[in-house]
């Protein structure tokens, strides 16, 4: 493919100032940002669990169809495991199995099955146990183990295996662009758009996007953003299939940008309520599960739930302060997890804190007001 032309309508347009998200000193203009409302919703994506009746004793998080209830029976962590105060960790689901794996540092992997009940440490190459998993994404490829890829910020490396958690592919530090001059990589996170393209965001040090091609696993050759000019710290990329596009988290800033895949052009920015810190944001049709480690003026890190189709905040969750869980001061990544069908469908969302790290568990239920 002749990249040229792509090259020569990129270089006019933001000459033209037409997406002015790219140009120095202007990308944060109030004008080009939506602030998100928050929106009560009373119907979801699927249908409403039983209905609960209130009780004083029965502690409760979040509005209208969004709410929530500690699940404190579901992903115990085995008793081998290590604590680990400063572990950022990652979850990524294995839907078609109904295994959710846990990236933990100096660990590896820790799974959970049978509806996050049993659990276990997964004995895979110790490479993912020399340095720390900090986001990870899974695709699905029919009858072949689904594909896994994590990015370790202490290492410096980008991992691609399965789900055998054995057979290793290792991408280091890119050797094009500003990473000629400078020697900083530190990955935060990855996503697949496909089985031949996956993105890396290097969150921890030069606040670079880029691609890699899947098989054989090298870089493309091209980066984007930068600290100046797009985010103080690019901490989560997540692909939404629905529209082709990246959707990366801006930490500090409290935004989600949303590029262009095929263009590499920022076309929309959203804003969670200022003082927010978002780490990462996984999807579920419409809906973005916002992970924050941080809340508005240093407040506990809250989980947001935000339709993205009608560019809202439809629930506020906080697994702290609302829940009980006193380790959970800063969200690190968030997962939706949704099992069975019919009346037997269950909707959880399954958390990573940092500092102290830990995971933990949040069940959809229907309080009758």
């Amino acid at each position: 493919m002749n990249k040229r032309p792509l090259q020569i309508l990129f270089a006019a347009l933001v000459s033209m100032n037409v997406f002015a998200h790219y140009v120095p000193d202007n990308e944060y203009a109030t004008t080009n940002i939506t602030v998100l409302p928050f929106v009560v919703e009373t119907k979801g994506p699927v249908r409403a669990p039983a209905p609960l009746k209130a009780t004083p004793d029965l502690k409760v998080s979040g509005q209208g169809f969004w709410k929530f209830v500690a699940a404190r029976d579901r992903v115990h962590v085995p008793t081998s495991v290590p604590s680990v105060k400063q572990a950022h960790g990652t979850i990524i689901v294995d839907k078609a199995a109904d295994t959710v794996y846990w990236g933990l540092q100096g660990v590896g992997w820790v799974a959970f099955s049978n509806r996050i009940r049993d659990s276990w440490v997964v004995a895979g190459n110790p490479e993912f146990a020399k340095g720390n998993i900090h986001g990870a994404d899974i695709l699905p490829r029919g009858k072949k183990a689904p594909l896994i890829a994590a990015a370790d910020n202490n290492t410096g490396k980008i991992y691609l295996t399965d789900t055998g958690f054995q057979n290793l592919e290792t991408l280091v530090k890119p050797d094009f662009g500003s990473y000629t001059t400078n020697k900083g990589f530190a990955p935060t996170d990855v996503a697949f758009t496909s089985t031949k393209e996956l993105w890396v965001v290097d969150g921890y040090a030069q606040q670079r996007f880029m691609a890699a091609d899947v098989s054989p696993l090298k870089w493309r050759q091209e980066h984007y953003g930068s600290r100046e000019r797009f985010s103080q710290t690019m901490h989560g990329i997540t692909y939404d299939k629905a529209h082709g596009d990246l959707l990366i988290s801006a930490r500090p800033e409290g935004l989600l940008k949303r590029v262009n895949r095929a263009d590499r052009l920022l076309t929309e920015i959203l804003a969670l309520p200022k003082g927010t810190l978002l780490c990462d944001v996984d999807l579920w049709g419409d809906y973005a599960l916002c992970a924050c480690l941080d809340g508005a003026k240093g407040t506990p890190g809250p989980l947001y739930v935000v339709n993205l189709k009608t560019r809202s905040i439809v629930s506020t969750i906080k697994p702290k302060e609302d829940l009980g869980y006193e380790d959970a001061q800063h969200m690190h990544d968030a997962a939706w997890y949704v099992t069975g069908k019919g009346k037997d469908q269950e909707v959880y969302i399954l958390f990573t804190n940092w500092n102290p790290g830990g995971i933990g568990a949040l069940r959809l239920v229907n309080i009758a007001e």
